[in-house]
């Protein structure tokens, strides 16, 4: 049996997590679950249900992780590649690399803090999890309930027409989650974000995603390499 720990940024994306990638990569032979990142370290400081933090927590969290002597057991994570730690491995020197070509190599930083580690991971997402949230709008629209928020899905759609969910920047006045509370007042992200994906599918997020995609792909092949 192969298992996955998924290392995340936050509540939302553990929810989607365990409600939407851990069944679909159950049927891979990869069983799934997610912790919260520097949770621990939050709630030391009596902040219970926060994570985030600096990336000495981070580290320590996935050393812990990694610690659990199964071969059988991996870790990755999923973190946004918008507001990083400052700390985090490599960042201060890669400001001005364009976000595709920032990403990959912060990923192979991370990659080579853990580098004795085979079943290490590194994933981020471009630009933060919002954007796959962005690549299920009508499954969004569908989740809400007022005609303010309706409208405001609405209002994005036509302002993203002929943009991939993944190219919408990092900018703190435009970033993928900065759009969607401002367009859409009734937008819960723990809640909704995770059912809009689970409602469009992970074939539609992928296809509209092809970074995601790729990192889907080699988890969902981690259940190959267990069978050999």
């Amino acid at each position: 049996m192969t298992r996955l720990i998924i290392v995340a940024e936050g509540q939302t994306e553990r929810e989607f997590v365990l409600h939407v990638l851990a069944p679909h990569l159950a049927a891979h032979g990869v069983y799934a679950s997610a912790t919260i990142v520097g949770k621990l370290h939050a709630q030391r400081r009596s902040h219970r249900s926060r994570g985030g933090g600096h990336f000495g927590a981070w580290r320590k969290d996935i050393e812990r992780l990694l610690g659990q002597r199964d071969a059988g057991c991996y870790v990755t994570t999923l973190f946004d590649l918008y507001g990083l730690p400052d700390d985090f491995p490599a960042a201060p020197h890669l400001r001005a690399a364009s976000s595709h070509d920032r990403a990959a190599a912060l990923e192979q930083a991370l990659a080579q803090v853990f580098s004795e580690d085979r079943r290490f991971i590194p994933y981020l997402q471009l630009h933060e999890f919002e954007a796959l949230v962005l690549a299920a709008l009508p499954q969004l629209r569908d989740q809400l309930d007022d005609a303010a928020s309706r409208a405001g899905v609405d209002q994005l759609v036509e302002e993203l027409a002929g943009q991939e969910p993944e190219e919408i920047n990092d900018s703190p006045e435009t970033a993928p989650s900065k759009r969607l509370l401002r367009a859409v007042p009734g937008y819960r992200k723990s809640l909704h974000g995770p059912e809009a994906l689970r409602a469009a599918t992970l074939a539609v997020v992928r296809a509209r995603c092809p970074r995601f995609d790729r990192w889907l792909t080699r988890l969902e092949q981690l259940g190959a390499l267990a069978a050999v």
